[in-house]
């Protein structure tokens, strides 16, 4: 414990978002995904799973403008956001109908985007980890098969692992253009990485 808060108090991600008024570093994961991707434009409709405590959907809501629409997921409760254009929902992705409680968030619609910055509570044991984090990566990737529309785009935080080749490969079935992406921005001690999936197939 000692050691992530030395960590955290020398994190220059930390230190600018709490500059430049974010509410995590995970900010900056986004923004670095967003300025080589494109994932996200104006007027979309961006869904995101794990989104506590709300870095990710303050830089989605700044990127679809006040025509766009962020849903932001997760099971704790968020404080309120200033930014109008987001909905937050309390949902637990791995127990709650989160399709039809986002669905009727959104009108019906279809996402044009969805992220899933979602993380298990860490146990230290590299096995057991790795399957919980595939557990929520493999679930919001279910998740996104419903209300993702044709031509949308999916961002998955994952773990390697055989299973996690498994799930690239449908993906890659399933959409026009597939990455591995490691942001810059995440912890040195973390070996995160990020599906990108883009241009969802009929």
């Amino acid at each position: 414990m000692g050691r992530w808060v030395d960590e955290a108090k020398r994190d220059p991600y930390r230190r600018k978002a709490r500059e430049e008024g974010y509410r995590s570093r995970a900010a900056y994961k986004l923004l670095e995904a967003q300025k080589k991707y494109e994932l996200i434009k104006r007027r979309n409709i961006v869904v995101e799973l794990g989104a506590w405590p709300g870095g990710m959907s303050q830089v989605a809501s700044r990127l679809v403008g006040p025509e766009g629409i962020v849903v932001a997921v997760d099971k704790r409760e968020f404080g309120e956001f200033a930014e109008k254009n987001i909905i937050t929902l309390t949902l637990d992705i791995l127990e709650d109908d989160v399709v039809s409680e986002i669905s009727r968030a959104i009108g019906g619609k279809k996402a044009d985007v969805l992220i899933s910055d979602a993380s298990p509570r860490f146990t230290g044991i590299r096995d057991v980890d790795v399957m919980r984090q595939y557990e929520l990566t493999n679930k919001s990737y279910e998740i996104a098969g419903e209300i993702v529309k044709r031509g949308g785009s999916v961002m998955l935080k994952a773990f390697d692992c055989d299973e996690l080749r498994d799930l690239e490969a449908e993906l890659r079935r399933e959409y026009s253009f597939v990455k591995r992406f490691i942001p810059k921005a995440k912890r040195k001690t973390s070996s995160e990485l990020y599906l990108i999936a883009m241009g969802k197939l009929p």
